[in-house]
């Protein structure tokens, strides 16, 4: 067996690329069987040869799921690739001369196939196909010509094209023209698709790695000068000041605020790249509003905000991650929080549906731009126009919403300038 390609990588795309022509030609080599039968049967009575395009058809077939096999016992691609599209385009040659040839309607399947080639092996691949195309179909008209073999006659029509040579090369520049130009624009087009296509994956894995470097080269240190924060603290909490006391503890908030920077930016990009694991075990969801208010409740004092919790503790256990569920509400709660003014109030509130528990958290805040809706719950994005709100990475509503949609719920937003926002998410019950 044939190494694995690297995810992302040409050879990856290729793998991916050929997997779907050989798919898709397996599909139009079933649709055509039908018609081939259909064409037989007494309602249109097609005169073309069923036996021999059924076959034709069973061996593209074959061929197609040899070429599955071979991609999964890791074949070379680039080769398995050239070798598809040399034998569809013999066998397509085939199966014009035998609907009809210069009169078949089959011949619009070479254009499928450079189109096909130009997406597995670029504008060279495309032309080499193209050509190929145009000798195979260049090479029935001759023998017609010659005489070497009988024109179908498909539409019931007796026609001798020994006699038709002029008639025979106008359909075959008609035809070879176009095929050549779709091969040569086609191959352009997948080309740039792939080189933008190669260049974002890189982007990506840029990015990735960004984002492990500061999981990892970050996460430790901060831990550790917490950890000295603390022991200073205990150690001299009888002997600072009142002021040193306020600046011990904006460092340790400060610290902790960075932790959690972190660790929203390592969920998500675990949650995008398919790797973070749900424990899912039954919740008693008004618990966990109870305890997640109690949480943010000292902040919420300290901005003069009054709190509330409405969820019936009669509602029966969701099966959730507690832990992922709770960081969902603790971020809404201390987004509420940043939110509202001093005098407001935050409503954390449970509602048992039919099919579905939804939580919501909402506030007397100053509200959301509608400009801003659409796209509150995208990275990076920021709608605050309070200078005490700018904090955080602008990740904390994509963790949310990822870590929602994992459980198959959705989130949604309310909000009117002047009046507040209020934000739901609903866990299937």
């Amino acid at each position: 067996m044939g190494n694995a390609p690297i995810p992302g990588s040409k050879e990856d795309t290729l793998v991916q690329d050929l997997h779907s022509v050989f798919i898709a030609v397996g599909i139009l080599t079933a649709g055509l069987s039908m018609l081939i039968f259909a064409a037989g049967s007494r309602t249109f009575a097609l005169q073309i040869p069923t036996r021999p395009l059924t076959g034709l058809a069973f061996g593209t077939l074959l061929f197609s799921l040899g070429g599955l096999y071979g991609l999964e016992r890791g074949w070379p691609a680039h080769t398995l690739a050239w070798v598809a599209m040399i034998v569809y385009t013999v066998l397509v040659t085939v199966v014009v001369h035998l609907t009809g040839g210069p009169m078949s309607p089959t011949v619009a399947l070479y254009l499928l196939l450079v189109v096909g080639a130009a997406f597995l092996l670029g504008q060279k691949g495309a032309v080499g196909v193209g050509l190929v195309s145009a000798i195979g179909y260049g090479v029935v008209l001759l023998l017609l010509y010659w005489g070497v073999i009988d024109l179908v006659p498909i539409w019931g029509l007796s026609i001798d094209a020994t006699s038709l040579g002029g008639l025979l090369l106008v359909n075959w520049v008609t035809l070879c023209v176009p095929m050549m130009v779709t091969s040569m624009l086609a191959g352009a087009v997948t080309e740039r698709l792939h080189r933008s296509n190669r260049e974002l994956r890189e982007s990506e894995r840029l990015r990735q790695n960004l984002t492990d470097m500061l999981v990892h080269d970050l996460r430790n240190p901060i831990t550790s000068l917490l950890g000295v924060l603390d022991l200073l603290g205990m150690m001299l909490g009888d002997h600072l000041t009142e002021t040193q006391q306020q600046l011990l503890s904006n460092a340790r908030h400060s610290g902790h605020m960075l932790i959690t920077m972190v660790s929203e930016m390592l969920d998500v990009s675990k949650m995008e790249a398919g790797k973070l694991q749900l424990t899912l075990e039954p919740v008693h969801l008004p618990t966990l509003l109870q305890e997640s208010a109690a949480a943010v409740a000292g902040l919420a004092q300290l901005e003069e905000l009054t709190l509330r919790v409405e969820a019936d503790p009669q509602i029966p256990a969701v099966m959730c991650d507690r832990q992922l569920i709770g960081r969902v509400v603790a971020n809404l709660l201390s987004n509420a929080i940043k939110h509202t003014s001093e005098g407001g109030v935050i409503t954390l509130r449970l509602e048992r549906r039919p099919v579905e528990a939804v939580i919501s958290v909402e506030d007397t805040g100053s509200g959301i731009p509608p400009e801003f809706l659409g796209r509150i719950f995208e990275k990076f994005t920021q709608a605050e126009k309070d200078a005490r709100a700018h904090r955080g990475t602008g990740l904390g509503l994509t963790f949310c919403k990822m870590a929602v949609e994992a459980h198959g719920g959705r989130i949604w937003v309310e909000s009117e300038l002047g009046k507040g926002s209020t934000f739901s998410f609903a866990l299937p019950a």
